[in-house]
Protein backbone atom coordinates (compact mmCIF):
# COMPACT_ATOMS: atom_id res chain seq x y z
CA UNK A 1 0.00 0.00 0.00
CA UNK A 2 3.19 2.34 0.20
CA UNK A 3 4.02 2.14 -2.82
CA UNK A 4 0.42 3.99 -3.93
CA UNK A 5 0.75 6.41 -1.56
CA UNK A 6 4.10 8.09 -2.81
CA UNK A 7 3.28 10.70 -5.10
CA UNK A 8 5.01 10.15 -8.70
CA UNK A 9 7.45 13.29 -9.91
CA UNK A 10 4.86 14.88 -12.76
CA UNK A 11 8.55 15.08 -15.04
CA UNK A 12 7.73 11.04 -14.82
CA UNK A 13 3.91 11.13 -15.73
CA UNK A 14 4.85 13.39 -19.03
CA UNK A 15 7.91 11.02 -20.01
CA UNK A 16 5.81 7.54 -19.10
CA UNK A 17 2.44 9.62 -21.41
CA UNK A 18 5.01 10.31 -24.24
CA UNK A 19 6.68 6.68 -24.84
CA UNK A 20 3.23 5.48 -24.44
CA UNK A 21 2.08 7.94 -27.55
CA UNK A 22 5.23 7.27 -29.63
CA UNK A 23 4.69 3.54 -29.39
CA UNK A 24 1.05 3.48 -29.92
CA UNK A 25 1.92 6.02 -33.31
CA UNK A 26 4.21 3.36 -34.59
CA UNK A 27 1.97 0.13 -33.68
CA UNK A 28 -0.59 1.63 -35.75
CA UNK A 29 1.64 3.50 -38.79
CA UNK A 30 2.84 -0.22 -39.35
CA UNK A 31 -0.13 -1.78 -38.72
CA UNK A 32 -2.01 0.65 -41.46
CA UNK A 33 0.96 0.28 -43.91
CA UNK A 34 0.63 -3.81 -44.33
CA UNK A 35 -3.16 -3.39 -44.56
CA UNK A 36 -2.95 -1.06 -47.84
CA UNK A 37 0.07 -3.22 -49.14
CA UNK A 38 -1.97 -6.53 -48.65
CA UNK A 39 -5.45 -4.38 -50.39
CA UNK A 40 -2.79 -3.61 -53.23
CA UNK A 41 -2.02 -7.35 -53.44
CA UNK A 42 -5.12 -8.18 -54.34
CA UNK A 43 -5.06 -6.23 -57.46
CA UNK A 44 -2.44 -8.63 -58.73
CA UNK A 45 -0.36 -5.87 -59.56
CA UNK A 46 2.85 -8.79 -60.25
CA UNK A 47 0.90 -9.02 -63.52
CA UNK A 48 1.64 -5.48 -64.55
CA UNK A 49 4.54 -5.21 -66.90
CA UNK A 50 6.56 -1.74 -65.73
CA UNK A 51 7.31 -1.41 -69.48
CA UNK A 52 3.66 -1.06 -70.27
CA UNK A 53 2.09 2.08 -69.71
CA UNK A 54 -1.65 2.85 -69.08
CA UNK A 55 -4.05 5.00 -70.60
CA UNK A 56 -7.03 6.03 -69.22
CA UNK A 57 -10.10 7.00 -71.02
CA UNK A 58 -11.98 10.02 -69.15
CA UNK A 59 -15.51 11.24 -69.99
CA UNK A 60 -15.77 14.49 -71.48
CA UNK A 61 -17.68 17.40 -71.05
CA UNK A 62 -17.72 17.81 -67.21
CA UNK A 63 -16.14 21.07 -65.85
CA UNK A 64 -14.57 19.86 -62.74
CA UNK A 65 -14.47 16.85 -62.92
CA UNK A 66 -13.47 13.58 -65.20
CA UNK A 67 -14.97 9.94 -64.64
CA UNK A 68 -12.67 7.48 -65.22
CA UNK A 69 -14.36 5.06 -68.43
CA UNK A 70 -12.06 2.61 -68.10
CA UNK A 71 -8.41 2.35 -68.58
CA UNK A 72 -5.71 0.43 -71.33
CA UNK A 73 -2.82 -1.33 -71.47
CA UNK A 74 -0.52 0.32 -74.12
CA UNK A 75 0.86 -2.75 -75.21
CA UNK A 76 -0.69 -6.33 -75.99
CA UNK A 77 -0.08 -8.90 -73.76
CA UNK A 78 2.56 -11.16 -74.41
CA UNK A 79 0.22 -14.24 -72.99
CA UNK A 80 -2.27 -14.16 -76.05
CA UNK A 81 0.87 -14.09 -78.74
CA UNK A 82 -0.05 -17.94 -79.58
CA UNK A 83 -3.75 -16.48 -79.56
CA UNK A 84 -2.71 -14.02 -82.16
CA UNK A 85 -0.72 -16.63 -84.12
CA UNK A 86 -3.70 -19.22 -84.68
CA UNK A 87 -5.93 -16.17 -85.40
CA UNK A 88 -3.27 -14.74 -88.04
CA UNK A 89 -3.62 -18.15 -89.92
CA UNK A 90 -7.12 -18.71 -89.30
CA UNK A 91 -7.51 -14.97 -91.17
CA UNK A 92 -5.16 -15.60 -93.84
CA UNK A 93 -6.60 -18.93 -94.70
CA UNK A 94 -10.37 -17.46 -94.88
CA UNK A 95 -8.56 -14.83 -97.49
CA UNK A 96 -7.25 -17.65 -99.18
CA UNK A 97 -10.45 -19.45 -99.58
CA UNK A 98 -12.27 -16.43 -100.89
CA UNK A 99 -14.65 -16.16 -97.53
CA UNK A 100 -13.80 -13.02 -96.61
CA UNK A 101 -11.80 -10.04 -98.01
CA UNK A 102 -10.51 -8.60 -94.89
CA UNK A 103 -10.72 -8.93 -91.10
CA UNK A 104 -9.94 -7.13 -88.02
CA UNK A 105 -9.93 -8.66 -84.28
CA UNK A 106 -9.86 -7.24 -80.93
CA UNK A 107 -9.70 -9.31 -77.77
CA UNK A 108 -10.02 -7.86 -74.25
CA UNK A 109 -9.64 -9.66 -70.54
CA UNK A 110 -11.81 -7.93 -68.40
CA UNK A 111 -10.29 -9.08 -65.20
CA UNK A 112 -6.59 -7.71 -65.86
CA UNK A 113 -6.83 -5.80 -69.09
CA UNK A 114 -4.78 -7.75 -70.94
CA UNK A 115 -5.46 -7.57 -74.86
CA UNK A 116 -4.72 -8.25 -78.89
CA UNK A 117 -5.35 -6.56 -81.93
CA UNK A 118 -4.71 -7.36 -85.58
CA UNK A 119 -5.21 -5.43 -88.42
CA UNK A 120 -6.17 -2.49 -85.69
CA UNK A 121 -5.48 0.47 -88.29
CA UNK A 122 -8.28 -1.55 -90.17
CA UNK A 123 -11.79 0.54 -90.03
CA UNK A 124 -15.34 -0.11 -91.34
CA UNK A 125 -18.74 1.68 -91.63
CA UNK A 126 -20.36 -0.46 -88.75
CA UNK A 127 -24.06 -0.88 -89.70
CA UNK A 128 -26.16 -2.07 -87.14
CA UNK A 129 -23.61 -1.70 -84.28
CA UNK A 130 -24.27 1.81 -83.55
CA UNK A 131 -27.47 0.59 -82.49
CA UNK A 132 -26.02 0.02 -79.36
CA UNK A 133 -24.54 3.95 -78.45
CA UNK A 134 -27.74 4.97 -79.68
CA UNK A 135 -29.78 2.62 -76.68
CA UNK A 136 -27.21 4.28 -74.40
CA UNK A 137 -27.91 7.89 -75.84
CA UNK A 138 -31.87 7.11 -74.77
CA UNK A 139 -30.80 5.28 -71.05
CA UNK A 140 -28.97 8.41 -70.63
CA UNK A 141 -31.36 10.86 -71.53
CA UNK A 142 -33.89 8.85 -69.00
CA UNK A 143 -31.25 9.24 -65.97
CA UNK A 144 -32.70 12.83 -66.06
CA UNK A 145 -36.42 12.23 -67.12
CA UNK A 146 -37.65 8.97 -66.55
CA UNK A 147 -41.02 9.67 -68.49
CA UNK A 148 -39.01 8.82 -71.57
CA UNK A 149 -38.97 5.24 -71.01
CA UNK A 150 -42.84 5.29 -71.37
CA UNK A 151 -43.18 7.48 -74.07
CA UNK A 152 -44.94 5.99 -76.65
CA UNK A 153 -44.40 6.71 -80.55
CA UNK A 154 -46.86 5.43 -83.46
CA UNK A 155 -45.09 3.42 -86.70
CA UNK A 156 -46.72 5.21 -89.58
CA UNK A 157 -44.38 4.80 -92.50
CA UNK A 158 -41.14 2.88 -93.74
CA UNK A 159 -38.62 6.21 -93.81
CA UNK A 160 -36.50 6.08 -96.47
CA UNK A 161 -33.81 6.03 -94.70
CA UNK A 162 -34.95 2.47 -93.14
CA UNK A 163 -35.69 1.60 -96.94
CA UNK A 164 -32.04 1.74 -97.80
CA UNK A 165 -30.83 -0.25 -94.36
CA UNK A 166 -29.91 -3.68 -95.48
CA UNK A 167 -31.13 -6.24 -92.83
CA UNK A 168 -30.19 -9.60 -94.29
CA UNK A 169 -30.88 -11.39 -90.99
CA UNK A 170 -34.15 -9.92 -89.53
CA UNK A 171 -36.55 -11.90 -87.81
CA UNK A 172 -38.94 -9.56 -85.86
CA UNK A 173 -40.25 -6.47 -86.71
CA UNK A 174 -42.40 -3.57 -85.46
CA UNK A 175 -45.90 -3.41 -87.62
CA UNK A 176 -47.33 -0.19 -89.25
CA UNK A 177 -49.66 1.54 -87.43
CA UNK A 178 -49.01 0.15 -84.27
CA UNK A 179 -47.61 2.81 -81.32
CA UNK A 180 -45.29 0.74 -78.84
CA UNK A 181 -42.91 3.05 -75.97
CA UNK A 182 -39.46 3.75 -76.19
CA UNK A 183 -38.81 0.46 -73.80
CA UNK A 184 -40.70 -2.00 -76.08
CA UNK A 185 -39.09 -0.20 -79.13
CA UNK A 186 -35.38 -0.27 -77.36
CA UNK A 187 -35.99 -4.66 -77.23
CA UNK A 188 -37.24 -4.51 -80.87
CA UNK A 189 -33.83 -3.04 -81.66
CA UNK A 190 -30.99 -4.49 -79.58
CA UNK A 191 -32.65 -8.02 -79.41
CA UNK A 192 -34.56 -8.09 -82.77
CA UNK A 193 -32.23 -5.84 -84.73
CA UNK A 194 -34.87 -4.46 -86.37
CA UNK A 195 -34.18 -1.00 -87.97
CA UNK A 196 -37.63 0.61 -88.20
CA UNK A 197 -37.77 0.85 -84.18
CA UNK A 198 -34.19 1.75 -84.70
CA UNK A 199 -35.25 4.83 -87.18
CA UNK A 200 -38.42 5.49 -84.78
CA UNK A 201 -36.10 6.24 -81.95
CA UNK A 202 -33.66 8.31 -84.16
CA UNK A 203 -36.34 10.14 -85.36
CA UNK A 204 -37.52 11.68 -82.37
CA UNK A 205 -34.47 12.41 -80.26
CA UNK A 206 -32.38 15.89 -81.32
CA UNK A 207 -28.95 14.26 -83.11
CA UNK A 208 -27.21 16.96 -80.57
CA UNK A 209 -27.87 14.05 -78.20
CA UNK A 210 -26.50 11.04 -80.40
CA UNK A 211 -23.62 12.93 -80.66
CA UNK A 212 -22.78 13.98 -77.36
CA UNK A 213 -22.22 9.96 -76.64
CA UNK A 214 -20.12 10.06 -78.86
CA UNK A 215 -18.29 13.00 -77.68
CA UNK A 216 -18.50 11.85 -74.41
CA UNK A 217 -16.37 8.88 -74.95
CA UNK A 218 -13.69 11.51 -76.66
CA UNK A 219 -14.46 10.38 -80.42
CA UNK A 220 -15.46 12.55 -83.16
CA UNK A 221 -19.19 13.22 -83.72
CA UNK A 222 -18.81 12.54 -87.15
CA UNK A 223 -18.80 9.05 -86.64
CA UNK A 224 -22.82 8.82 -86.50
CA UNK A 225 -22.91 9.93 -90.03
CA UNK A 226 -23.77 7.61 -92.73
CA UNK A 227 -20.47 6.87 -94.43
CA UNK A 228 -18.38 6.94 -91.21
CA UNK A 229 -15.70 3.95 -90.08
CA UNK A 230 -14.56 2.67 -87.04
CA UNK A 231 -12.17 0.29 -85.82
CA UNK A 232 -13.25 -2.82 -83.91
CA UNK A 233 -10.65 -1.29 -80.77
CA UNK A 234 -12.45 2.20 -81.09
CA UNK A 235 -15.85 0.88 -81.09
CA UNK A 236 -15.60 -1.71 -78.07
CA UNK A 237 -14.98 1.49 -76.30
CA UNK A 238 -18.79 1.43 -75.79
CA UNK A 239 -19.13 -1.95 -74.14
CA UNK A 240 -15.99 -1.04 -72.16
CA UNK A 241 -18.33 1.27 -70.59
CA UNK A 242 -21.42 -0.33 -70.39
CA UNK A 243 -19.34 -3.23 -68.38
CA UNK A 244 -17.38 -0.99 -66.21
CA UNK A 245 -20.80 0.56 -65.50
CA UNK A 246 -18.75 4.29 -65.83
CA UNK A 247 -21.28 5.84 -68.30
CA UNK A 248 -24.57 5.16 -67.54
CA UNK A 249 -26.05 4.15 -64.10
CA UNK A 250 -25.24 0.67 -62.93
CA UNK A 251 -29.06 -0.27 -62.99
CA UNK A 252 -29.02 1.13 -67.19
CA UNK A 253 -25.50 -0.47 -67.68
CA UNK A 254 -27.37 -3.91 -66.80
CA UNK A 255 -30.10 -3.57 -68.14
CA UNK A 256 -28.54 -2.35 -71.47
CA UNK A 257 -26.18 -5.82 -71.64
CA UNK A 258 -29.09 -7.69 -70.44
CA UNK A 259 -30.70 -6.86 -73.33
CA UNK A 260 -27.72 -7.53 -75.52
CA UNK A 261 -28.05 -11.06 -73.64
CA UNK A 262 -31.15 -11.62 -75.38
CA UNK A 263 -30.36 -10.74 -79.02
CA UNK A 264 -31.91 -13.55 -81.22
CA UNK A 265 -28.99 -13.74 -83.59
CA UNK A 266 -26.83 -16.90 -83.44
CA UNK A 267 -25.33 -17.46 -86.59
CA UNK A 268 -22.14 -15.72 -85.70
CA UNK A 269 -19.75 -15.82 -82.74
CA UNK A 270 -22.13 -17.48 -80.66
CA UNK A 271 -21.82 -20.15 -82.56
CA UNK A 272 -18.30 -20.31 -81.57
CA UNK A 273 -19.04 -20.81 -77.89
CA UNK A 274 -20.77 -23.59 -75.71
CA UNK A 275 -24.46 -22.89 -75.22
CA UNK A 276 -24.14 -22.63 -71.72
CA UNK A 277 -22.11 -19.26 -71.54
CA UNK A 278 -23.99 -16.16 -71.41
CA UNK A 279 -23.03 -13.62 -74.12
CA UNK A 280 -24.33 -10.26 -74.56
CA UNK A 281 -23.68 -9.48 -78.10
CA UNK A 282 -24.71 -7.41 -80.99
CA UNK A 283 -23.68 -7.73 -84.97
CA UNK A 284 -24.29 -5.20 -87.34
CA UNK A 285 -23.80 -5.76 -91.38
CA UNK A 286 -23.44 -3.01 -93.84
CA UNK A 287 -22.49 -3.22 -97.96
CA UNK A 288 -23.50 -3.09 -101.27
CA UNK A 289 -23.51 -4.55 -104.63
CA UNK A 290 -19.73 -4.62 -104.43
CA UNK A 291 -18.52 -5.26 -101.14
CA UNK A 292 -20.15 -6.56 -97.62
CA UNK A 293 -19.72 -5.85 -94.33
CA UNK A 294 -20.48 -8.06 -91.39
CA UNK A 295 -19.38 -7.44 -88.00
CA UNK A 296 -20.25 -8.52 -84.10
CA UNK A 297 -19.15 -7.60 -81.06
CA UNK A 298 -19.75 -8.94 -77.54
CA UNK A 299 -19.13 -10.22 -73.86
CA UNK A 300 -18.77 -13.50 -73.36
CA UNK A 301 -19.20 -14.46 -69.55
CA UNK A 302 -16.41 -17.31 -69.23
CA UNK A 303 -16.79 -18.20 -65.75
CA UNK A 304 -16.03 -15.57 -63.57
CA UNK A 305 -13.41 -13.86 -66.22
CA UNK A 306 -15.58 -12.47 -69.01
CA UNK A 307 -13.80 -11.02 -71.83
CA UNK A 308 -14.58 -9.25 -74.69
CA UNK A 309 -14.62 -9.85 -78.26
CA UNK A 310 -15.17 -7.89 -81.44
CA UNK A 311 -14.53 -8.74 -85.40
CA UNK A 312 -15.08 -7.20 -88.31
CA UNK A 313 -15.01 -8.77 -91.83
CA UNK A 314 -15.77 -7.68 -95.56
CA UNK A 315 -16.30 -10.13 -98.16
CA UNK A 316 -18.34 -10.78 -101.41
CA UNK A 317 -20.90 -12.44 -100.06
CA UNK A 318 -22.47 -11.73 -96.73
CA UNK A 319 -23.80 -15.33 -96.25
CA UNK A 320 -20.65 -17.02 -95.89
CA UNK A 321 -19.75 -14.13 -93.35
CA UNK A 322 -21.04 -14.90 -90.58
CA UNK A 323 -19.82 -18.70 -90.64
CA UNK A 324 -15.99 -16.89 -89.98
CA UNK A 325 -17.16 -14.78 -86.94
CA UNK A 326 -17.95 -18.61 -86.08
CA UNK A 327 -14.58 -19.44 -86.65
CA UNK A 328 -12.78 -16.86 -84.79
CA UNK A 329 -15.06 -16.67 -81.78
CA UNK A 330 -14.06 -20.34 -81.89
CA UNK A 331 -10.12 -20.17 -81.74
CA UNK A 332 -11.05 -17.51 -78.95
CA UNK A 333 -13.09 -19.04 -77.06
CA UNK A 334 -10.66 -22.36 -76.88
CA UNK A 335 -7.47 -20.40 -75.54
CA UNK A 336 -9.35 -18.51 -73.42
CA UNK A 337 -10.60 -21.58 -71.36
CA UNK A 338 -7.21 -22.79 -71.71
CA UNK A 339 -5.86 -19.52 -69.73
CA UNK A 340 -7.74 -21.00 -66.81
CA UNK A 341 -8.33 -17.78 -64.83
Amino acid sequence: MKFFSKQIPVYFLFFAILISSLTTYFVVKSRFKSEIIDTNSVINTSTISNSCNVNFSRLKGRELIRPLLFAERTCEAEKFSSMKTSLTDLIQNLKTSGQINSASVYVRMFQNGEWINLNGEQKYMPGSLFKVPLLMTYLRMAEKDNSIMSKKYQFTQITEESKGLKQEFLKTQIKLGSSYTVKELMRYMIVHSDNNATMLLMNNIPMSEFEKTFTDMGMNKDLIKSDAVISAQEYSEFWLALFNGSYLSFDNSEFALRLLTESDFIDGIVKGIPKNIKIAHKFGEKGDSNKHGFHETGIVYLNNSPYLISVMTEGNDQNKLPAALKEISTVIYNNMESFNY
